[in-house]
């Protein structure tokens, strides 16, 4: 009966000891005891435990000889305080290891659903993000292992591993939710050449050769350099305000009846004739009071490695004078992406772009094609020349936007209304594509 009272009153003593105590004081303690006993299992740590609590039992116990534990709490005369300061150490490491062997085993378990999951017929979508959830889910549950435990080796090397399953896995969803897109875009009529990206404004995104570079980005280029223009009057803080003498030499056919050669216009007038009105007039003026390499430079600091603005606008006809030299070049993905940070406010002056991408003129690509639709029209920008034909546009459903931009070489206004109707189907039905 006495030797029950005891290990009662020890096992109540530990348990007021280590409620006592905080994770990362246990932490502590834990590793100072891991170091200074040297164990090397969670089997050894038992046995140390189960000595320590006989020790303990034991009317007449020994001082127990210094260790590093020592210097870590405070000193006690008594031998059995001593003894218990050792269990307190005994006991944060087994509490270390059974979280660390927990953590570990469930991650082991989750791995091993990934791969099952992988190795089944169905490549759907779903199917995809669920491998990619069991691998993100099994890294997870390796990070909480601690550093300090006997399992931190093994872990690191399974890190690595499941790091690069996790990656992989991304790829097989971002595959399988693009793979949708090339079945509708053949639908529609695109060509075999046609560029699509679609992005909701948490940047979950799809997308059909989207990093190929379309023949010409004909208007579309408009909205770099309207991008550009804003990060320089808030830079610079230059007032929209301003007048800007358009240069005769910067004349060409122009779809504007507002802009003219020779005359001095405001700066936020010259934007917005560029981009609801898609003047070239204003836009080949723009380009010249930024600078190409100015233009360009911003991009390149803003991450757009493919998008840049080399050379002026022209009509059928006109060619402006000192048009630059090079190619202007871009992608649906860039371009797209650089609507999300319209969007989401993230671009200088965003407020300005939205509204004037709310007033396109030319309605005959995105806004027609969302008529019918459950998808509300919120702005666009549309290009258009006689090598390809191309819109960027963000819609809302149910209260979340998204940007979708299709550019093609070889086809009409029909078939890219019919790819942004379809697409805007299938993402009301397919909410997180």
């Amino acid at each position: 009966m006495r030797d029950i009272r005891c290990f009662l009153s020890i096992a109540n003593k530990m348990a007021a000891v280590v409620a006592g105590i905080g994770l990362v004081q246990m932490l502590t303690i834990a590793t100072s005891f891991s170091q200074s006993s040297n164990p090397r299992s969670l089997d050894e740590l038992y046995k140390i435990r189960d000595r320590l609590i006989t020790e303990l039992e034991q009317p007449d116990n020994p001082s127990p000889e210094p260790t590093i534990l020592s210097g870590l709490v405070p000193f006690a005369a008594n031998p059995q305080e001593q003894l218990l300061q050792q269990l307190q150490g005994v006991e944060a490491q087994i509490l270390v290891e059974q979280r660390a062997n927990d953590n570990l085993q469930q991650a082991v378990r989750l791995a091993n659903r990934a791969v099952e999951t992988k190795r089944q017929q169905n490549k759907s979508i779903a199917s995809s993000q669920q491998t990619q959830f069991f691998w993100h889910q099994a890294l997870n549950n390796l990070q909480e292992v601690p550093q300090n435990s006997f399992l931190a080796s093994l872990t690191a090397s399974k890190t690595q591993e499941y790091r690069e399953n996790l990656t992989a896995a991304t790829f097989q969803v971002q595959q399988a939710k693009s793979d949708f897109l090339g079945a509708l875009a053949r639908e529609s009529g695109l060509s075999a050449q046609a560029s699509i990206g679609i992005c909701n404004l948490s940047r979950e995104c799809v997308n059909l050769r989207g990093d190929v570079p379309p023949v010409s980005p004909a208007s579309l280029i408009k909205l770099p350099i309207a991008v550009a223009l804003m990060q320089k009057v808030e830079k610079e803080k230059i007032s929209l305000n301003q007048e800007v003498f358009v240069n005769r030499g910067n004349f060409t056919e122009d779809a504007s009846a507002k802009i003219t050669s020779n005359r001095n216009y405001p700066l936020q007038l010259l934007l917005e004739e560029m981009i609801y009105r898609s003047s070239n007039i204003a836009t080949n003026q723009l380009i010249d009071y930024l600078g190409s390499d100015y233009i360009n430079q911003y991009l390149d600091n803003s991450g757009y490695e493919v998008t840049r603005v080399n050379f002026k606008l022209m009509g059928e006809r006109i060619m402006p004078s000192n048009p630059g030299s090079g190619r202007n070049r871009l992608t649906a993905n860039e371009l797209t992406e650089m609507m999300v940070q319209i969007y989401n406010g993230e671009t200088p002056g965003a407020k300005l772009l939205i509204e004037t991408l709310n007033r396109q003129y030319d309605h005959a690509l995105g806004f027609a094609a969302l008529q019918g639709t459950k998808a509300q029209w919120l702005g666009e920008k549309t290009g258009q020349n006689s090598l390809v034909l191309g819109t960027t546009l963000a819609m809302s459903i149910d209260d979340d936007a998204y940007v979708i931009t299709v550019i093609d070489s070889r086809s009409g206004e029909l078939q890219m209304r019919q790819s942004i109707s379809k697409i805007a189907d299938y993402i009301v039905r397919n909410p997180s594509f």
